[in-house]
Formats: C-alpha cells, sequence, structure tokens
C-alpha cells in the first residue's frame, strides 16, 4: 500500500487530532496521505488536500474516520474505484464502521501487512427518468428512498418491480434499501433486518394509509421502479440518496433503482460481527 485517502467528520470533538495522528503516522511509513481539502486546511496541511476526484484515484486505502454518514460518503467515493474501505467510529450509533477510535492505531499495521479480510457490500444505484430521459443518476450503500416534504399530501405512489406492477400505495413515501441499509431509515420504517451476507433488494413503504402495504424482500436482479402521480400543484417529492443527496422530483418523473454494477469492499480487521451489532446496536441482548 502507497496511497491511502482519509475521509473525515470533523464535527466531533477531538476527531481532528484523530486525523492529525493517523496522518503523521502513515507519514512516518512513507505513504502518501490524501485528505479532502476542508480537513487539510482545518490540520493546516493544504499540500494534502486533494479534490473528489483525485482523492481515491489510484488509492491502495481508503480511511473512513467519523460514524455511519462517514462510511456512506466514503463507499460513493470509492466503490467506483474498487478502493477497499476501513472505517472507524468517532460519532455514536457506528453500526457501518469496523473499529471503535481506541482500536484504529492497532488495526492499521494489520490492514496495511494485508492481514484483514474484504468483504463487498452491494450498493444500489438509480436514476430519475424524465421524459424519457435520464435527468440525475446516483449511486447508494444504504438506500434510495422517495418522499414527501414537511408539508406536502400524501403521495399516490405506483410501485413497479421487474417490470410487474406490485401495487399502488397511498403514503408519506417508499424506501428501496441494500441489506446494509435495512438497519437504517427502512428499520425505522418497519423493514425487516437483513444480513449483508443476503443480496436484495427491500422495498418498504413509508406511513401508508393501508394496513396491507408491507415491506417487500426482492430479488437483487430486480429493478424497481417508483412513480408519485399525479401530484398537486406546488406538491414537494424529493428522491434522496444515502440521507445525503436529494433530487426535486416532477410530475410524471419515474425512479428507477437496481443493484449497483460495482460493491463496497469493507475491510475486516475480526471486529464484531453482524449478528453482535445487531444485539448491541438494537439493544436486543436483554436484561443483564
Amino acid at each position: 500500500m502507497d496511497k491511502i485517502a482519509i475521509v473525515a467528520s470533523l464535527r466531533r470533538r477531538g476527531a481532528a487530532n484523530v486525523v492529525r495522528e493517523v496522518a503523521g503516522w502513515l507519514e512516518e511509513r512513507g505513504l502518501e496521505v490524501r485528505l479532502q481539502p476542508p480537513v487539510a486546511e482545518r490540520l493546516r496541511r493544504p499540500e494534502l488536500g486533494r479534490s473528489e476526484e483525485e482523492l481515491m484515484e489510484g488509492a491502495s486505502l481508503a480511511l473512513a474516520l467519523g460514524g455511519d454518514g462517514t462510511m456512506l460518503a466514503t463507499a460513493r467515493l470509492a466503490a467506483p474505484g474498487g478502493v477497499p474501505i476501513l472505517g472507524c467510529n468517532l460519532g455514536g450509533f457506528g453500526f457501518l464502521t469496523e473499529v471503535a477510535e481506541s482500536e484504529l492505531m492497532a488495526a492499521l499495521p494489520r490492514v496495511l501487512e494485508g492481514q484483514c479480510e474484504v468483504r463487498d457490500r452491494m450498493m444500489v444505484e438509480g436514476e430519475v427518468m424524465r421524459a424519457g430521459r435520464p435527468a440525475c443518476r446516483f449511486l447508494g450503500l444504504n438506500d434510495v428512498v422517495v418522499t414527501k416534504g414537511a408539508l406536502s399530501r400524501v403521495l399516490r405512489l405506483e410501485i413497479e418491480v421487474a417490470g410487474e406492477q406490485l401495487g399502488v400505495f397511498s403514503a408519506d413515501g417508499v424506501g428501496v434499501a441494500t441489506p446494509a441499509g435495512s438497519t437504517a431509515y427502512s428499520l425505522s420504517a418497519g423493514g425487516p433486518v437483513v444480513s449483508p451476507e443476503v443480496e436484495a433488494l427491500l422495498v418498504t413503504p413509508i406511513c401508508a394509509h393501508t394496513l396491507s402495504a408491507r415491506p417487500m424482500v426482492v430479488p437483487l436482479h430486480a429493478e424497481v421502479s417508483v412513480s408519485a402521480n399525479p401530484l398537486q400543484p406546488g406538491q414537494d417529492v424529493t428522491v434522496t440518496t444515502d440521507g445525503q443527496q436529494g433530487f426535486a422530483l416532477a410530475a410524471g418523473d419515474i425512479v428507477r433503482v437496481r443493484k449497483a454494477p460495482v460493491a463496497a469492499h469493507m475491510v475486516h480487521v475480526a471486529g464484531p460481527s453482524f449478528f453482535v451489532k445487531v444485539r448491541t446496536k438494537l439493544g436486543w441482548a436483554g436484561r443483564s
């Protein structure tokens, strides 16, 4: 390994010191360190700053230092180039991250020496079709969600799976999630918890106005299409990716979601298993 890209969230107190320590440790070993420009400026190392296009180009490893949001952002940057990602939790929930802050410096030498496992996690890609042409394309690790604005009326959503109509629902929205995203927005909307070893798409209605609307797990090769029509004048409808990127929908738009041709390559260094994370993070451990 010779080029290490670091994606970091500096909102948490002490996070800048962690990034500074990691960058210094890597440089001492002759490795090239790349930072996002705002992070490089914050650390007073502007020479380490790289644009979004340059950050992952030819990188051997991406370090995601933050919480789950940082992992999501890093996955979208790293996956197209096949760059493996090691996530360190500097935030709160930390379901997607691999190591805790206290474990990072012990884990890094093992990763650099190849004493780790890289596990692929499926991602989703989607596009907004407008008048028969793509108006927007996006890539996500967790989910793609079509939802109404805060003051908008309930949506009339028509959902198709693999070209067949699944149903027409009155709801606040619908999410199409990966197994990795099953413990995020999909879970809060009533969707199932799905092991990341399972490759499938989860279609979860959000606050549907019918008791018969239920989450559905569909094959990974099936494309899911969502349209919200008719839209009322002034009705606010948005499609979001991983809760971080958004695009306003117009009347007649169709959102298509499918398995992405790229995957997120997650570095595993004997951290807690998925089922341990479910038990502890979701509070399923029971009373002691």
